[in-house]
């Protein structure tokens, strides 16, 4: 009989997108799932209501559970809400506004059972401004180490986990206001083998309204990274994985009108890394010019990195 698969998905403030993810999970060709819902809105407002109208088109559904959190906890206390709810022998995570291939459970369940690993993950197709562009996710072997050192590479809802290798490690760290989902995979890899399937097997919506554009959050989530890992980085030798963090944390901390901690930040990954002409550009252009500049430098840079993604 094949293996029960559980399905979370936290959702907020994004009624008029969760139907389509559901449908995704409805369509797949693996049959034996539980899905759960979790509403994160705040009882009272506007967002919950509409949540509450869009389940009750599914109240027919048995294997659709829909819990209601008391106050607004954040999408990755959802998954562990989720997770607790949880009864399947594997997990999988889908964000409310990502989709899944038809083939995306049976191709990743038969992996695990053929690999005899703990996770599994895929590719995925980048989906921004109307434009997808395929993504190649990073290789399997040395995974940890990967992933300390080229940085996030894997989006939650291209995983497939064995519920009991979640539950060994504790399952998301909600003490983190960002990067939880990176933080989850660094404990999960550093545990566990994984397997890999170079195959997209989802589509990931590049959300404008998500945690990413908020700049003071991603400050927060990327100094506990770098408080949590540090002395792992530094046991390594991975010196350029952690100058890459000090980079994002001064990128965003330049985002959040902190000029002189983005410029300390830029100064200690290039301590770490003291070729990189990437981060001595952004240092001297904030040290001598100023944050405008510095701002227009790290603007052309995102755009390049946009039209890669449209193109």
């Amino acid at each position: 009989m094949a293996q029960l698969v559980s399905i979370i998905i936290p959702t907020y403030k994004r009624a008029s997108a969760l139907p389509q993810a559901i449908s995704s999970v409805k369509a797949q060709t693996y049959s034996n799932w539980e899905l759960l819902i979790v509403d994160d809105n705040h009882p009272e407002s506007v967002e919950r209501l509409e949540t509450e109208r869009v389940m009750a088109g599914f109240t027919d559904d048995a294997n659709i559970r829909y819990i209601q959190h008391e106050k607004n906890l954040g999408a990755c206390t959802a998954r562990n809400t989720g997770l607790d709810h949880a009864s399947g022998i594997y997990v999988a995570y889908l964000d409310d506004d990502d989709l899944w291939h038809q083939e995306k459970l049976k191709k990743q369940v038969n992996a695990l059972l053929a690999s005899q690993v703990s996770f599994c993950y895929s590719d995925m197709e980048l989906s921004y401004q109307g434009r997808i562009k395929y993504f190649s996710c990073v290789p399997d072997k040395n995974l940890y180490l990967r992933l300390l050192n080229q940085g996030f590479g894997i989006c939650t809802s291209a995983l497939l986990i064995k519920r009991e290798a979640l539950n060994a490690i504790g399952g998301f760290d909600d003490s983190l206001p960002s990067m939880q989902d990176y933080d989850l995979l660094l404990r999960l890899s550093k545990a566990f083998d994984a397997v890999h399937i170079p195959e997209a097997l989802l589509i990931y919506q590049l959300a404008e309204d998500g945690i990413s554009c908020n700049p003071d959050s991603k400050v927060k989530g990327h100094q506990g990274i770098i408080n949590k890992y540090q002395a792992e980085y530094l046991s390594l030798g991975l010196h350029k994985g952690l100058s890459r963090q000090f980079e994002s944390l001064g990128d965003f901390q330049l985002r959040s009108s902190q000029r002189i901690k983005a410029i300390s930040s830029y100064w200690k990954g290039l301590c770490l890394s003291p070729l990189n002409p990437r981060l001595l550009c952004k240092l001297l252009i904030g040290g001598l010019c100023g944050k405008k500049p510095l701002e227009s430098y790290l603007q052309y840079r995102q755009d390049k990195s946009s039209k890669k993604v449209s193109e």
